[in-house]
Order: C-alpha cells, then structure tokens, then sequence
C-alpha cells in the first residue's frame, strides 16, 4: 500500500506543480535541448508511475516477476505487495485499466504514425514535382554528402521548412520569396535552422509529445507539453544556426519571414521556419546574455531525465529486493 502510495504521489507531482515550474522557469529559454529532455522525462515519469501503481494493484504477475528476479518468499512479496488492504476484485479492475490504458495509447501511437507518414510522403512527393533543385541555395556556406536535399519552391510568400523521411531521404523546402527577400547569410542561416530540425530529430519529439499529451492531456497542466515542446524545438534549431552564422544573422532572417504579409507553405510535424512564438525567438536571440552559458543546468537537467522515469520502477522494486534470497530457509536463517 505505502508502495503504491507513493507512486501516486510521483504522479502527481508530475502531473501538476512539475511541468508549472517548468513552463515557468527562466532557464528553459537558455538551454532548450536540456529543457526538451525534461519535458520528456516529466511526461515518461508520469506514465511509468501511473502503469506501475497500477501493475501493483493487479499484483500477482508483478509479484511472480519479482519471486523469480529475486528468489523471494513468494507469501512475504505477496504480504508486501498485497496483503488484507485489496478489496474485492481490485486487482482485476487495475488489470482491465492497464490492458485498456495500453490498447489505447498503442492504437493513438499505430494511427498518428500512419498518418504523418502519409502525409510526409505526399508533401515530398509535392515537393519533388512542384519544385527545382537549386545547387546554389543548397550549397550555400554548407557541403557534405549527408546534406537533404534542398527544394525551391515557387511561391509569392517566404517560408522555409523540412520534411522528414526516411533513410535520409528528408527534403528540405524553400520558397522562392524567401530566397528572393533572404540575403545569402540569412539563407544560409535558415537552411541551417531546417538542418537542425533534421538533424536532432526534432519530428520525432513532436510525435512522442502529440501522442502523449493526447493520452495524458487529461492531467491539467501537462496538455500544453506538445507546445511547449514545439517552441523548444525552434529554439534548440536557433542555437544550431547560431554556431554557424550568428546571433543578428539568424534575428534577422527570422524578423524578415515573421513579418512576410502571408504565411507561406508548411510540412507536416513540424512548423515553418518562424514557427511559433517567433517574437520571443527574436528577443531571446537579440538579448542574449554575453557570458557564457553554465553548463551545470544541463548537467542537472540530463540527471533528472534520466532519474524520472526510473524511479517509479526503482520505488516499486524496493520491497522485493529487501526480501532478496529468503526462498532459501536455511540462508535466510544465517
């Protein structure tokens, strides 16, 4: 019971006052990859704890896992795991939660995935059609054989995006407004910031957000973690262009497509280069803090991602390993 109790309170922590610090906190905006892995850990954390308290309520696979893992008494795991508090058809209930809770989340994971990769496809096929390729946009201050390949789009507004696919067969989009208003540098800086995306597999953070929020979106302040993960997303994209081109370099291509007349074309998972909250994206870029940036906050960012999510399955292990080896009567008595 203190078990199970407690992996609710670790729900709960996660589902409430967790991502409202993190929504909150000042130091996201700075280190926005670290920021995205906590996010992540934060959902993932609730999740396992929600399907560990819920695997320990229908106690006997999780108690016949834990005699074998650790040779363990199987009447004293039952006492500890089970025991007189279970009321009457409690573990078959938890049971059926757990079945539909998983059925559910795999039929939202297997759709969503189907769909943005029709999507996908149809959007590179448009692209290869309705598009030139332009060794001059793709090379700009950029070469190597791994590079996407880059698309020029006609089109009277600006925008920039990328199209995730398979086996590195990923397009990277540009319409040609864009290279017609962009100087060469902010080019360059644009086709990096859709690179970024591509290359820190940003389409697939905003899948596993989408499918999470969809199945935990219920928990109150965790349905805005796929939009907080998206405005990460094109911030960690800034940051990778920034190393490349500079700060007013990426501003500046980013204030000139924000403030286009007409919102240009999108891909699918992922936003054009302006994404969302470009205002803020521009100021945080602009106003930088000169020093350079602390690496403890990651540090402790990566220790919480990893810490999260395990320690429910650590909390629910505890009172098993404490009766390791007492299926053995004679080296339980010594």
């Amino acid at each position: 019971m203190l078990v199970i109790a407690v992996l609710l309170a670790h729900a709960a922590l996660l589902a409430g006052p967790a991502p409202r610090l993190l929504a909150r906190a000042r130091w996201t905006s700075r280190f926005p990859r670290a920021a995205l892995r906590t996010w992540h850990a934060c959902a993932a954390g609730l999740l396992v704890s929600l399907a560990a308290a819920l695997v320990l309520t229908a106690h006997d696979l999780w108690e016949h896992g834990m005699v074998w893992l650790f040779n363990a008494d199987k009447h004293q795991v039952h006492a500890a795991y089970g025991g007189a508090w279970l009321a009457a058809d409690i573990a078959e209930a938890a049971l059926l939660v757990l079945l539909l809770g998983a059925g559910t989340l795999s039929a939202v994971t297997l759709r969503r995935s189907l769909r943005l990769r029709r999507d996908r496809d149809r959007h590179r096929l448009t692209a290869d059609a309705q598009s030139a390729y332009s060794p001059c946009v793709a090379s700009a201050e950029y070469a190597g054989s791994a590079d996407p390949a880059v698309r020029v789009l006609d089109h009277h507004a600006p925008a920039a995006f990328c199209i995730p696919g398979p086996r590195g067969d990923s397009r990277i989009v540009v319409t040609s407004a864009a290279v017609e208003m962009l100087s060469g540098d902010e080019l360059a800086a644009t086709l990096e910031h859709e690179r970024a995306h591509l290359r820190l597999r940003h389409h697939r953070s905003i899948l596993v957000a989408d499918i999470l929020t969809a199945a935990l979106g219920w928990t109150g302040p965790l349905r805005d973690y796929a939009d907080h993960v998206r405005r990460l997303a094109e911030m960690a994209a800034d940051d990778q262009a920034v190393r490349r081109h500079g700060r007013r370099t990426v501003a500046k291509a980013l204030l000139e497509m924000s403030t286009a007349p007409a919102a240009g074309p999108g891909a699918p998972g992922l936003s054009a280069m302006t994404g969302p909250d470009p205002a803020e994206r521009i100021r945080r870029l602009i106003h930088a803090p000169p020093r350079p940036a602390s690496r403890l906050v990651p540090a402790l960012a990566l220790t919480a991602t990893l810490a999260v999510p395990v320690l429910p399955v650590a909390v629910a292990m505890v009172p098993a390993a404490l009766l390791a080896d007492t299926a053995h009567p004679v080296s339980s008595r010594h």
